[in-house]
């Protein structure tokens, strides 16, 4: 168990959501303890261990939505985006988007960390957005930023994710 993750938050996240977790001790038996050990007179050895309780799960919808569903009106029309003519480029607008949403990420992490005031924290966010994301954090939440990994945690196990960060 290290220490260090205990009161901490681990933020894991990807394009379309994020979930937070507060980090705590509990008592647990140990799980070495084989059958001879755990008799009606000693249940176990009690050990201190690290669990992770979900605070908070944010899903980006933008993210789930289909570049077809932004670049046509009502009627299956192209629209120029912005007031341009109609020869808007899709990559472009898909860019745009995806700027946008790691802005809206980047707030919720900084909203996250700023009302949990954890001694630190942990990211997980994949590797191609990774850098730009943390570039649109605030030096002031930066800062108690201890470990970052370039990875989609998002759909692991709690005890996956915590192994993770133990590493």
């Amino acid at each position: 168990m290290k220490k260090e993750l205990l009161e901490s938050l681990i933020i894991v996240g990807d394009m379309g959501e994020l979930k937070a977790y507060r980090v705590e001790e509990e008592l647990v038996i140990d799980p070495k303890d084989d059958a001879h050990t755990s008799h009606k007179h000693n249940k176990g050895t009690l050990i201190d261990a690290l669990r992770m309780e979900l605070v908070t799960a944010v899903d980006f919808l933008e993210a789930h939505r289909k570049l077809s569903e932004e670049l046509t009106d009502k009627a299956g029309r192209k629209k120029a985006p912005h007031g341009a003519g109609e020869s808007g480029e899709p990559h472009n607008i898909r860019l745009e988007i995806e700027h946008r949403l790691l802005k809206e990420i980047a707030d919720e992490v900084m909203r996250i960390v700023r009302n949990e005031n954890p001694k630190r924290w942990y990211l997980a966010f994949p590797a191609e957005h990774n850098k730009e994301l943390l570039e649109r954090i605030d030096p002031d939440v930066k800062e108690k930023l201890g470990k970052n990994l370039s990875e989609d945690l998002v759909k692991l196990s709690e005890e996956k994710i915590l192994k993770k960060f133990e590493d």
